[in-house]
């Protein structure tokens, strides 16, 4: 949206603010309900084209993923980077380096880092 919609927002918000303000006096008689009506729909239409067209930035982040595998046979483990297909209890074809048993996947766990704190 342009400056053109934006000055337009303004204006309808103002002129709405203004109906809204006198649709609330008494002295209005009996169209006083339906001028508040007016200003509320006024204003809001304003507020619309003053906050239409703004975008949102997504900030798309992947945290960083890692794959617990351990071994059936020993007590082996093994951490490496999660790949795509890996899953709880998903039997693999690599085999135990220690005691060449069947390796399985027990977790996948995503790694959080925590923000430096400052002591006191």
């Amino acid at each position: 949206m342009g400056t053109i919609s934006k000055i337009f927002g303004v204006v309808l918000t103002a002129s709405g603010a203004l109906i809204l303000t006198y649709g609330m006096d008494p002295s209005a008689g009996s169209l006083s309900f339906v001028l508040f009506i007016v200003g509320l729909v006024v204003m809001s239409v304003g507020f619309g084209l003053l906050t239409a067209g703004r975008k949102r930035k997504e900030v798309k982040t992947t945290l960083p993923t890692v794959t617990e595998i351990r071994c059936s046979g020993c007590d082996f483990k093994e951490i490496r980077d999660h790949e795509k297909g890996d899953y709880i209890l998903k039997p693999l074809e690599a085999n135990c380096p220690k005691c060449s048993g069947k390796m399985t996947i027990e977790g996948v766990y995503v790694v959080r880092e925590e923000p430096d704190q400052e002591r006191f």
